[in-house]
C-alpha cells in the first residue's frame, strides 16, 4: 500500500467530517454486525500507522472509552493518537486536546519570546491555537517517541485512565514546554 502523505494542516470541517463518517460507519457496525467493526477497525488502524490523520483521530475516539466485548478502554493509546493526530496537523484533534494543554498554551503564550514566536510561525488570532497546537504536539510526539506505524501494530489491551497516567503525562508536557518555545522562535 503506497504511504499516504499528509497536509500541514488538515481543515477543522473536513476532518469533522470524515470522522463523523466513520464513527456513523462503524456505531452501526457495532450495533449490527461486530465482526465488521472489527475488520473496519483493522483497516482504519493500518491506514492510520500510514498517516491518515483522520483515521488517527478515529482510533482515539474508540480507545478513550473503548466498545465493550469489541475493544479494551486504553487512555494511553487514546493519547498517542490524538497527539499524533494533531501533530501532523488535525485541526479537529488540536482542538479536542487544547483542554489538557491549556497550561502549556498559557505557558508559551507567556514567555519573553512570544513576540518572536509570533512573528516566525505567522500567528494571528485565527489559527493561534492550531498553531501553537501543533507544535506541542509535535515536541510530545518527539519526545514519547511516538510512531504511527508502531502503534498500529500494538496488541489492544485494557488500560484505562489512572492518575498516575496523568501525572506522568503531565510531567511530559512541562518538560516539553521549554523544547517547544525553542522550536517556535528557531
Amino acid at each position: 500500500m503506497e504511504r499516504i502523505r499528509y497536509k500541514e494542516f488538515t481543515d477543522y470541517d473536513d476532518a469533522l467530517e470524515g470522522f463523523t463518517n466513520y464513527r456513523k460507519k462503524l456505531n452501526d457496525y457495532i450495533e449490527n454486525n461486530p465482526d465488521k467493526f472489527l475488520e473496519t477497525f483493522r483497516d482504519i488502524k493500518e491506514r492510520a500507522g500510514q498517516g491518515d490523520v483522520i483515521c488517527m483521530d478515529v482510533l482515539a475516539y474508540y480507545y478513550k472509552s473503548g466498545v465493550p466485548s469489541l475493544l479494551p478502554e486504553n487512555y494511553n493509546v487514546y493519547l498517542k493518537w490524538e497527539i499524533l493526530s494533531a501533530a501532523r496537523g488535525n485541526e479537529l484533534a488540536i482542538e479536542k486536546l487544547q483542554f489538557l494543554l491549556g497550561y502549556a498554551y498559557s505557558q508559551i503564550m507567556q514567555c519573553e519570546d512570544y513576540d518572536t514566536i509570533v512573528y516566525k510561525n505567522d500567528i494571528e488570532d485565527w489559527n493561534i491555537v492550531y498553531v501553537i497546537g501543533k507544535a506541542i504536539c509535535k515536541m510530545l510526539v518527539k519526545e514519547m517517541r511516538l510512531f504511527p506505524s508502531d502503534l498500529a501494530q500494538e496488541k489492544d489491551v485494557k488500560a484505562p485512565y489512572t492518575q498516575e497516567d496523568f501525572i506522568i503525562f503531565r510531567k511530559t508536557v512541562d518538560d516539553i514546554i521549554p523544547k517547544t518555545i525553542d522550536y517556535m522562535k528557531s
